[in-house]
């Protein structure tokens, strides 16, 4: 019983860990008004993603996602897809 009971905790514990993560991006070669729109759907289509949303003027896309199903390069490839680049 007491092994169950340890294998639940530890479940728990990993579960604290995993969470909801918000991050800004810099993206490059956004040239028309259409362009952020296109990146944030991509990046919506993302299991995992919250929100994304797009600044056009500073040039950035802020998502916000479940970090224990989508990573950075993740993010990354969809801006990619899209059309556009992430800047390092």
């Amino acid at each position: 019983m007491k092994t169950a009971a340890f294998a639940f905790a530890l479940c728990l514990s990993a579960a604290a860990f995993a969470g909801q993560k918000t991050e800004t991006l810099k993206v490059s070669g956004w040239k028309c008004d259409k362009c952020p729109p296109k990146t944030a759907a991509k990046v919506k289509e993302i299991k995992g993603v919250e929100t994304a949303s797009v600044d056009r003027a500073k040039g950035e896309l802020t998502v916000t996602y479940d970090d224990s199903k989508v990573k950075r390069a993740d993010l990354e490839n969809a801006v990619a897809t899209s059309g556009f680049s992430v800047a390092k």
